[in-house]
């Protein structure tokens, strides 16, 4: 499990932490932090932008691919941005599915609701109300949502304990991507913060993934992390 906050403030719907889970034809990966990635020291940032966390992990796994996830966590919490990319022989299938746990959700009756996709007129997004006095959460991406049975973290994993909070962490579904050549993308945003901010922080995001060279990216200084691994595979 990736922790991204280790505390929440205020009473709206916050991101706590992330299941990312890949899949290759012989292994299965999960990756996990060891501390809440959006409290790291990487932090960056102007008057313009505020301060951002922008940790990039690269793992080798065992067959012979480089994965790269970049969490793109701005402190004022306007926006969410995550991306993962495979190097190497990507003619290898390799599936990816990703489970965003949230505090702060509303009562059962609002909570059992997932994402889904709203009108052309209303921007033709995938939409979610956690709480019935909103505001509405936008997930943006280039994957399949599915909505969960179940939804508490306590039934997917024991380490509900390791978000640092006592309240239920609700998932309102699961991404699922193919990887290949271009990156699988998920940007998570709160109604409430559509702001001119929010769409520069989202700007920032994108544009850093259009970079070609990623060795540099991965050896920036501001955007470098440790604290993300991968574990030992099981066989699928």
């Amino acid at each position: 499990m990736i922790t991204i906050r280790s505390s929440k403030a205020g009473s709206k719907a916050t991101l706590m932490c992330v299941e990312v889970t890949l899949k290759t034809p012989r292994n299965v990966y999960t990756i996990s932090s060891d501390r809440a990635l959006a409290d790291s020291g990487s932090l960056f940032g102007d008057e313009l932008f505020g301060g951002i966390s922008w940790p990039v992990s690269p793992f080798r796994i065992k067959e012979g691919l480089l994965f790269e996830q970049q969490m793109f966590l701005p402190r004022d919490e306007s926006t969410v941005g995550m991306s993962w990319a495979l190097h190497g022989n990507t003619a290898t299938v390799v599936q990816l599915v990703v489970r965003p746990f949230f505090a702060g959700c509303g009562p059962r009756s609002y909570r059992d609701v997932g994402f889904h996709l709203d009108s052309e007129d209303n921007g033709a997004r995938l939409t979610w109300l956690p709480n019935v006095r909103g505001p509405r959460l936008f997930a943006d991406t280039n994957g399949q949502y599915h909505d969960e049975a179940v939804r508490s973290l306590d039934c997917f994993c024991d380490e509900a304990a390791s978000s640092g909070s006592a309240e239920d962490l609700i998932t309102p579904g699961r991404f699922e991507f193919e990887l290949s050549r271009r990156p699988a993308v998920l940007i998570l945003s709160a109604e409430d913060q559509a702001t001119t901010r929010h769409h520069q922080h989202v700007g920032v995001f994108l544009a850093g993934l259009m970079q070609e060279n990623t060795s540099a990216v991965a050896n920036s200084t501001a955007r470098a992390s440790t604290e993300v691994k991968i574990q030992q595979p099981a066989i699928a």
